[in-house]
């Protein structure tokens, strides 16, 4: 039995990572896309399960370079007052060579006073300079350096040094959602208390991708405010901000074209070496379209033909409440809103009791200081009064586990996929046999190193019917090699049939001289009656010589060449389809637009 609660279950803190999944429709070399996201502007670091070293994008040389040049100036100025030039010079001679006789130098007196103190001062300047580029970068990587931390925690120390994957981090984006801080609903035209997401993307080398967006909630926001913005389809987006080579990148040479209709402007200010589009919606967006905007992005920078096929599965971590003292008293009090915020898509209320336990996950938390809820399509986990804070490296051990469940179900999947709508030939039979020797024992060998990490992975295997799937694969791959060997028949069949050629093409050069001795025995036969009635063609042939034996040899090779057209004259006679045609008559205007708007529907023409 649940009291009845006197206030409102309001969450303080929290974050959803959603976590879409995506394919490229073909095995990938990782390394190659992602230089190409980086290249591009899209992706800023990138680190390698194999090394964990965190690169960085090609547009960093210029910061490189700038701190190297720093520190050379700051070796200089400690040089100059310190009165050690002539080291300074002989350890940079390129560096002397350009900056000696410039009047900076000839203004320089070997006593005079303040100069230690500006010398100093100049020192202080550029090692703050430097500081403050390595502390920026160090920004940068310190996603994909806590990504590695976790992931070598948690992942097989083989399967790391395999390198099935990469993971970068892409440019972030800055989102208004029509919630703000304490649940109230935003004003039009509001540009205060912006989210900035990060956007995460791991490439696998089965074609496999995911994109994270991990979208921070407004503070103090009741339950049911909360529940949803749990849905990356709703529509909770009011404006948005956007880095100018992920439009780039999605729209190409069309950006400005496709922009103009949007209401929005560029920010006059360049941020991380880019110019920003800020986009204010007419009718709120949703988590969903900024995926779209950078899976269509990521597709055309790494060339890959996306379908448009995509999973997302949220993961939230509510890291504080505002209400209740212990988890004990927050599940008594506020027992439909935690079970409504769990299951998202119903309200407990509508639920028959009899169904209601099938449906709720059950608390799969070791703890006491969190309780974690997942099924097949979200994970919720929240965080009670009284525990240690919540922190990005410990979603990321969470998320991890999540992140492979994930990826054994998109693999099998794609791979069913592909194995589905393979043409036949040989070359891509065998190449789609060999990746699916390697996804499938990806799939089979676990790839978590703990036991209870794994049991979620199962859990979530059978829920998303993981085994059904492997089964019609090893179903599929079977039929594959069943014409795998029905090619080879046939190759062995051409390889015969090409043997045969050649003996008659020894035979039509060998002829002549059989045609010869052919005419000399049919000359010599003396006979009368009806066996005489076949000679005489051999003898009136045989009768004209050499130019007799030459006609006949032409003959020969007359029956043979239409022997060889009659065998052949399926594959010569063209084979015309008709071209389908469309039933009915094509709209000039096209076709209704229909939108579906909580269950019922509008359209538009």
């Amino acid at each position: 039995m649940s009291t009845q609660s006197a206030h409102d279950a309001v969450f303080a803190e929290g974050i959803t990572y959603f976590v879409f999944s995506f394919d490229a429709g073909r095995p990938l070399d990782i390394h190659k896309a992602a230089e190409n996201l980086l290249r591009s502007g899209m992706a800023e670091t990138v680190v390698s399960p194999q090394s964990g070293e965190v690169r960085v994008a090609h547009r960093y040389r210029d910061l490189v370079r700038l701190m190297r040049h720093t520190s050379t100036l700051t070796g200089l100025a400690r040089a100059l007052q310190e009165r050690t030039l002539r080291r300074w010079v002989i350890r940079h001679p390129i560096w002397a060579a350009r900056i000696v006789g410039r009047p900076f130098f000839r203004r320089l007196g070997p006593d005079r006073e303040g100069e230690s103190r500006r010398f100093g001062e100049i020192i202080d300047s550029l090692t703050s300079n430097v500081t403050f580029i390595q502390e920026a970068v160090a920004r940068e990587q310190l996603i994909n350096a806590i990504q590695h931390q976790a992931e070598k925690r948690l992942l097989r120390p083989d399967y790391l040094q395999s390198e099935p994957y990469l993971r970068l981090h892409l440019r972030s984006a800055g989102l208004w959602l029509t919630r703000i801080n304490g649940g109230g609903l935003r004003a039009p035209g509001d540009y205060e208390q912006g989210i900035e997401a990060d956007i995460l993307l791991l490439i696998h080398r089965s074609g496999v991708m995911q994109l994270t967006i991990a979208l921070g909630s407004p503070s103090s926001i009741k339950a049911d405010d909360y529940r949803e913005l749990a849905f990356a389809s709703s529509e909770v987006v009011s404006a948005s901000r956007v880095a100018e080579p992920i439009l780039r990148a999605a729209y190409g040479r069309h950006t400005e074209a496709l922009l103009e209709g949007v209401v929005g402007d560029w920010d006059e200010e360049i941020e991380a070496g880019t110019h920003w589009r800020r986009i204010q919606f007419e009718r709120p967006s949703s988590v969903s379209s900024l995926f779209s905007l950078y899976a269509d992005g990521i597709s055309k920078v790494i060339d890959s033909n996306w379908g448009g096929d995509w999973f997302c599965y949220p993961v939230t971590f509510v890291d504080k409440v505002d209400c209740c003292d212990s988890g004990e008293q927050f599940k008594q009090a506020h027992e439909a809103s935690l079970k409504n915020v769990i299951l998202r898509s119903v309200d407990v209320a509508d639920i028959r009791p009899e169904f209601l336990e099938d449906l709720m996950p059950s608390d799969s938390s070791l703890t006491r200081a969190t309780s974690l809820y997942y099924n097949m399509s979200s994970s919720f986990e929240i965080r009670w009064p009284g525990s240690p804070s919540g922190d990005f490296y410990g979603h990321m051990q969470r998320l991890i586990v999540f992140e492979s469940a994930l990826l054994q179900y998109w693999q099998i999947r794609l791979l069913d996929r592909r194995v589905g709508i393979t043409s036949g030939k040989l070359k891509e039979v065998r190449s789609l046999q060999v990746e699916a020797i390697f996804g499938l024992r990806e799939y089979r060998e676990s790839t978590i190193s703990y036991g209870t990490a794994r049991d979620i992975v199962d859990r979530l295997s059978i829920e998303w019917r993981n085994d059904r799937l492997y089964g019609h694969v090893l179903e599929s791959l079977d039929q594959l090699q069943q014409l795998v060997g029905a090619a080879e028949s046939a190759r062995s069949a051409k390889r015969a049939n090409a043997l045969a050629a050649i003996a008659l093409v020894v035979a039509i050069f060998l002829g002549l001289p059989a045609v010869d001795e052919t005419l000399g025995i049919a000359n010599k036969v003396n006979t009368d009656g009806f066996l005489a009635i076949p000679l005489k063609p051999f003898k009136s042939l045989a009768s004209r010589g050499d130019e007799g034996t030459w006609i006949g040899y032409l003959l020969f090779l007359t029956g043979v060449a239409f022997s060889l057209l009659l065998l052949t004259i399926g594959r010569l006679v063209p084979r015309f389809r008709r071209r389908r045609k469309e039933a009915g008559v094509a709209w000039p205007l096209g076709t209704v637009t229909v939108e579906v708007r909580g269950g019922s529907s509008t359209g538009d023409s």
